[in-house]
């Protein structure tokens, strides 16, 4: 039973492996003979939409402010940018 099962697919396998392929027909675009599709331009070319424009406009407004706030200095800072004073900073303690 094998011996006959091994041999059917045996001969499948070489008379699939003989076969030539069907041929192509010429408007297969596996064809060489088929014609080349045709070129359009386009004309969505890459551009800024609506939403893009508002982000621009956000990140813009942004850049302006941060570079006002850079210009007046540290806002919160740290100690070494704090004005020097001659009184020690006055500590508070909360009891409970």
């Amino acid at each position: 039973m094998t011996r006959l099962l091994t041999l059917l697919a045996a001969s499948l396998v070489a008379g699939c492996a003989t076969a030539p392929p069907p041929p192509l027909a010429a408007t297969s675009p596996a064809s060489p003979e088929a014609p080349e599709g045709a070129r359009l331009a386009r004309s969505t070319a890459l551009r800024a939409d609506d939403p893009t424009r508002k982000t621009a406009a956000l990140l813009s407004a942004a850049k302006k402010d941060q570079e006002q706030w850079d210009a007046s200095g540290p806002v919160s800072g740290t100690p070494e940018d704090a004005p020097k004073t001659s009184t020690p900073p006055e500590m508070k303690h909360e009891h409970h």
